[in-house]
């Protein structure tokens, strides 16, 4: 296991990583993919963790495809135990990258931390708590071969959250297509394959629990076409979500409100928008 502080992951050039998104090798679907980082936050998930994470390296390892596979968890200051449960699977599990927070930052922080600690060529985003399997990789690739773009997106079919968190999803992201006029039918979900030198490059804002929707507004900004692929939404078998109703629902109603305004701004070309430009 790789032990990083996120002090020395904060020295990355921002500028270095935009350079490396417009200059990369194509849209990636004409090529395999042969390495692939999981990017993950953690916090107080100790009573789940070591069965997720030990299903995704059994998993990853069992696939003849990959050259080369890596596990970034970015433990978000954590209270219980999740520290020691990932040290215990990292003391026999190279693959496995760990990035401490010492304070608890936000699920979007953690989000933002781990993809900066990726170095493969693609990313797949999930939440530690299992919600999403990894056998979903199959179908997302599937997706952004046969669409040609450089991200994927899953489509929650069956959403397992509580009624008042199915709203939420439903409501802000009607409100994101409208604001981006865009009509994915998941706007919000957290599980995507994106290509690692683009989401590398993106400034993600969020700090707490909207950063799915930060991260699919923030790639429709560069003008990347996301396809989408129906995917696995399982229910939590352990610990509790994070998510507090109304303190949660007020966040996402200003967060969305912000990505409205943000895009009313570029439209107006008061702000600009990078675009993606493979080669």
């Amino acid at each position: 296991m790789k032990l990083t502080s996120y002090s020395k992951l904060e020295n990355s050039s921002a500028m270095d990583l935009m350079a490396r998104a417009l200059n990369g090798s194509g849209h990636g679907t004409s090529e395999q993919i042969r390495s692939i980082s999981i990017a993950a936050p953690a916090y107080n998930e100790s009573q789940g963790i070591v069965p997720v994470v030990e299903h995704w390296l059994e998993y990853l390892r069992g696939r003849t495809d990959l050259e080369r596979f890596e596990i970034v968890i970015c433990n978000d200051g954590s209270k219980d135990d999740t520290a020691g449960k990932l040290k215990a699977i990292g003391a026999s599990s190279d693959e496995l990258v760990v990035i401490e927070h010492p304070v608890n930052q936000g699920a979007g922080a953690a989000v933002a931390t781990a993809i900066s600690g990726t170095t493969s060529d693609w990313v797949l985003l999930v939440d530690s708590d299992g919600q999403f399997a990894i056998e979903n990789f199959e179908v997302l690739r599937d997706a952004l071969q046969k669409s040609g773009t450089p991200a994927a997106i899953g489509v929650r079919t069956t959403k397992v959250d509580s009624l008042f968190a199915r709203f939420g999803s439903w409501s802000s992201g009607m409100l994101c297509n409208v604001f981006h006029r865009t009509r994915y039918r998941d706007f919000n979900s957290a599980c995507k394959l994106v290509k690692g030198d683009l989401l590398r490059s993106l400034r993600l804002e969020c700090k707490g629990l909207n950063y799915s929707t930060d991260v699919t507004s923030k790639l429709i900004e560069r003008g990347v076409r996301i396809a989408e692929a129906e995917i696995a939404h399982l229910p939590r078998e352990t610990g509790t979500s994070s998510l507090r109703k109304f303190r949660g629902a007020r966040d996402r109603f200003l967060f969305v409100m912000y990505l409205g305004f943000r895009q009313f701004l570029i439209r107006m070309r008061i702000l600009r928008a990078f675009k993606y430009e493979a080669n």
